[in-house]
């Protein structure tokens, strides 16, 4: 899934975002009721070109991207994660196309993905407890019927 504001039609910047959010949200639905699979929302950004040196249309971008996908993550739903388009490190300067994101020159970019990442990770955390706690209540039900008797192989 590539997502690009310049993919937006050219109404204003907030009818952009709330198509934004709605056009993930159905998508994320989708995926969740019609296929019954995983979404990764990927290659999302923003061009600084479009904006010059302001970050905060960027940053609101990604928050509106990273809201849905936790919204849908922490209640169980189909969106796994999101991917944005694209990491560079200092130095790779025949890579910028305006969508690059250079953590050491981007701290508040930087600040939100980090954000987002941990709270995506304690979500992973939590379901692979649960799935850990399913696990060993099944092993305690298979222990306690083989002890009373339940699977008794002599029969």
């Amino acid at each position: 899934m590539l997502l690009s504001m310049s993919r937006l039609s050219s109404s204003s910047y907030e009818d952009q975002i709330s198509f934004l959010g709605r056009w993930l949200n159905e998508h994320i639905q989708d995926a969740q009721n019609t296929l019954q699979k995983p979404i990764l929302v990927g290659e999302f950004g923003v061009s600084t070109k479009s904006f010059g040196s302001n970050l905060e249309p960027r940053e609101r971008f990604y928050n509106t991207v990273y809201s849905a996908i936790y919204s849908s993550a922490s209640g169980g739903g189909a969106a796994v994660g999101g991917l944005f388009w694209q990491l560079l490190a200092q130095g790779m300067d025949s890579f910028r196309d305006g969508y690059e994101v250079i953590l050491d020159e981007n701290p508040s970019t930087a600040a939100l993905i980090s954000q987002e990442s941990q709270k995506l990770n304690r979500i992973r955390k939590m379901y692979a407890r649960l799935k850990n706690i399913e696990k060993w209540n099944k092993a305690r039900e298979i222990r306690s019927s083989q002890r009373h008797g339940g699977s008794d192989s002599r029969n």
